[in-house]
């Protein structure tokens, strides 16, 4: 087994959190991972764990994609031989941000072939170039709980307070990509709904930063996104109302969706159980996960590469 150069780290991502749409991010503890062998002919992939709905040439790979960005910013051409070997323990089109760290992957591992040494800012401007949208990728690169905004030249990100919260994680079997849940969303919307979501948004970050159960049953309310996206989900409003029977805090979707996170600071597992005894029976198909918190962002280490992966 050859040794590889290098490997990527990315965490997963669950974006808006009810109100804050486009605007809030917090790192999850699931894991991406890729390993970087720069030996052989040419460009190859392998693949453990998640694997994209349909095959695709190694090129048009997103994580490929990126890398060749990055060089391409920096004024240098791509590697000859590449070999990436990727571990995906993230969902795709979940809503928990595979595709942010798909990119982030390749920029990263870019960034330590090339030794350009980006900043976190700059590698999040061109991670939110190539995705369209920054929070998923901004929570990813700092880890914990992210606030961003952007004057439409450039961002403005910081991290806040977040307390240990656990997690319960849905995801219906259901392709909806990011794209097709943007579309659906009208281009305008009233002034008493954008009120209504910056005064929760607001309180999102404070329940989250002190630990109120209550305060966030209240934040999480939203009127931009989730009110034109849960129905394009099948079972999506009795997993909510599993959820919320089951003693969850609040609930809301995970992004564009399909998959819908629960927050409490109690035993997760507890909720857990609670739901697949209400959904179970319903006989929706549905996978189950109890992330915690990543205070931890993406990162790069030196590392040795398990080889038996499926090619594509």
């Amino acid at each position: 087994m050859t040794q590889a150069a290098f490997s990527v780290h990315v965490p997963a991502t669950t974006a808006n959190i009810g109100p804050g749409f486009d605007s809030i991010g917090l790192a999850l503890d699931l894991w991406n991972e890729a390993s970087f062998f720069f030996d052989g002919k040419g460009l190859s992939f392998s693949v453990q764990g998640y694997r994209p709905a349909f095959e695709i040439q190694p090129e048009n790979n997103l994580i490929y994609k990126a890398f060749a960005e990055l060089c391409r910013v920096c004024g240098k051409a791509t590697p000859q031989a590449l070999r990436i070997v990727c571990n995906n323990r993230i969902p795709v089109g979940s809503g928990l941000g595979s595709s942010a760290a798909a990119i982030l992957i390749g920029l990263l591992a870019a960034d330590a072939w090339l030794g350009s040494q980006l900043s976190k800012k700059e590698l999040l401007e061109i991670a939110s170039a190539i995705e369209g949208h920054p929070d998923n990728a901004a929570a990813a690169i700092y880890g914990g709980l992210i606030g961003i905004c952007s004057d439409g030249t450039s961002f403005h990100e910081d991290s806040f307070p977040v307390a240990e919260w656990n997690t319960v994680v849905v995801l219906p079997k259901f392709d909806l990509s990011t794209k097709a849940s943007r579309k659906i969303l009208p281009e305008k919307v009233c002034l008493k709904d954008a009120v209504f979501n910056i005064s929760h948004a607001l309180f999102v970050m404070q329940a989250l930063g002190s630990g109120d159960e209550n305060l966030l049953g209240i934040a999480m309310q939203d009127r931009l996104h989730q009110p034109y996206r849960i129905p394009l989900i099948p079972g999506a409003d009795l997993i909510i109302n599993a959820a919320k029977a089951s003693g969850a805090a609040a609930v809301g979707l995970s992004g564009a969706g399909p998959s819908l996170i629960s927050f409490t600071m109690s035993d997760p597992e507890t909720i857990l159980s609670k739901m697949r005894a209400i959904l179970e029976p319903a006989g929706l198909d549905i996978e189950f996960f109890t992330p915690r918190i990543s205070r931890c962002g993406a990162y790069v280490a030196a590392s040795a590469a398990n080889e038996q992966a499926s090619e594509f």
